[in-house]
């Protein structure tokens, strides 16, 4: 076996490693300390001296993936409508700061792409461990906090957008088909709503324009330009929000054909008021419900074969007769009629939208299919419910929220153009090149002669008596002074 260690008190090449990256990530924060420190300079040349009156320096820290960025920014002090006087960091407004805190956007990319997936405690080591920072789980919340309302900000400047009529995405398609659901989480704190059920409803909508194989696949498919939105709101809220959600990307004037498939709850339902939207039943509802409350398996498989057929009135009189038969039996009974109060109060719904004679689709563009709707659960549980639900977890109502709207981010994969919109600042190329002119030669630029200059030159000189012969007396020197030549150094 070799001893891997790189010296006898058992430093390791891990060790190594992560003392280099360290050593990379301060030098990056000194260069980033001093872009920051000269674009305040440039500030402070090009403000408005009648209005903003330079008050000194204040130090301040920026959190980022490289480590703790420490520099001084000027406060200056200019006078309000009100003749009283107030005081604001010109450098701190112009790169956003005041909008998720002294956090980079890099750093908060990378905590919301794990907080996504995981805990906030687990995020809180990732980041500890990837990135040369510390943060512990309250920041990491405080972050989501963050993010969560300003994304909260956006849609309802998109919902009074889209109300005026001023909303309008650049994407055409023909169909457009939508899908709605929601997950119960339990509720904690004041929040926690009064009597036995400590749950409340986290409403999720879901578009896309169709289906495409999945790539390397002949038989999995796929949803083509996946749009989400998430919400507590009640209804009439969630209903505005879906639209604006869908007008942003999408072009709804040339939309020719809108599907609703849901399982049938009130909220759902009201997005097909007043819209030309055709509503279907979730089929997957449909078969849990039949499987649920039919017990009689014959009967069972021919309801399932009637109504993915599309045979409504065939299917309702069979469960008519099933209750009628099972009259004595009062639990039967019960299961029968909650069923055929459940089909009978969705009826608009349960012919298959593909069977249906007031529905005409039109072609498909090349490479899209349209098929049978039903990617509800499978999103419920990919978006929501792996990260909100189970592991006794808990929530408050704003606390869900938030994380709810950066994981409906995710999913429409528009989280990072969503932060940049939060959290939008461009430094000049004149600063940055500034800096870059200042820092260490790279390894091959080091190599290079030396050229001739007026600087004064160290002194340099070879280590005692290391072209000498080696007698006693020379060796103890050598000793004395921690001296040793390159083949002396043993390397285990």
């Amino acid at each position: 076996m070799h001893n891997i260690s790189l010296n006898d008190n058992g430093f390791t090449f891990k060790d190594l490693e992560q003392k280099i990256y360290k050593l990379a990530c301060d030098e990056a924060c000194n260069s980033l300390k001093e872009i920051l420190e000269l674009l305040d300079e440039k500030l402070l040349n090009e403000r408005d001296t009648k209005i903003y009156r330079n008050k000194g320096r204040k130090k301040t820290c920026l959190r980022t993936i490289m480590g703790n960025v420490e520099y001084s920014r000027r406060i200056y002090e200019f006078d309000l409508d009100n003749g009283k006087k107030a005081t604001k960091f010109l450098l701190d407004e112009y790169l956003g700061m005041d909008t998720i805190g002294n956090v980079s956007i890099n750093l908060v990319e990378t905590i919301l792409t794990n907080v996504s997936e995981m805990s906030f405690r687990k995020t809180s080591e990732n980041i500890q461990k990837l990135c040369n920072q510390n943060i512990s789980p309250q920041g990491v919340w405080n972050i989501v906090q963050t993010v969560g309302s300003k994304i909260k900000d956006l849609e309802n400047r998109k919902i009074e957008l889209n109300n005026s009529g001023n909303l309008k995405g650049d994407t055409e398609v023909p169909v457009l088909f939508q899908e709605q659901d929601g997950i119960w989480l339990s509720i904690q704190g004041k929040d926690k709503p009064k009597g036995k059920n400590n749950k409340k409803e986290l409403k999720l909508a879901v578009s896309y324009s169709g289906w495409t194989l999945r790539p390397g696949s002949k038989e999995e498919y796929q949803v083509i330009d996946k749009t989400v939105c998430a919400s507590f709101d009640g209804t009439k809220y969630f209903k505005n929000l879906t639209e604006a959600t869908i007008a942003e990307k999408y072009n709804v004037d040339e939309i020719e054909t809108r599907i609703l498939n849901g399982d049938g709850a009130k909220w759902i339902k009201v997005t097909c008021e007043e819209q030309d939207i055709h509503f279907q039943l979730d089929p997957f509802h449909i078969s849990q419900a039949i499987i649920r409350n039919v017990s009689d398996k014959k009967s069972k498989k021919r309801l399932l074969k009637l109504f993915r057929e599309g045979k409504v009135d065939e299917g309702l009189q069979i469960i008519v007769e099933l209750m009628i038969a099972n009259a004595n039996n009062e639990v039967a009974s019960k299961k029968l009629s909650g069923l055929y109060n459940y089909l009978v109060n969705n009826r608009d719904g349960l012919v298959p939208y593909k069977l249906r004679d007031n529905i005409k689709l039109p072609t498909p563009p090349e490479g899209i299919e349209y098929r049978q709707l039903g990617t509800m659960e499978h999103n419920i549980c990919d978006i929501l419910a792996q990260r909100m639900k189970g592991r006794k977890m808990s929530w408050s109502i704003n606390g869900a929220d938030n994380l709810a709207k950066i994981l409906a981010e995710k999913f429409s994969n528009r989280l990072f153009d969503t932060i940049d919109k939060i959290y939008r600042n461009i430094i000049p190329n004149s600063i940055v090149d500034t800096v870059v002119a200042k820092m260490p030669l790279t390894a091959s630029q080091a190599t290079k002669p030396i050229k001739k200059s007026k600087v004064y030159k160290c002194a340099s000189a070879s280590i005692p008596y290391s072209n000498s012969a080696s007698t006693l007396g020379r060796k103890i020197i050598k000793d004395l002074c921690g001296l040793k030549s390159f083949s002396d150094i043993g390397y285990n």
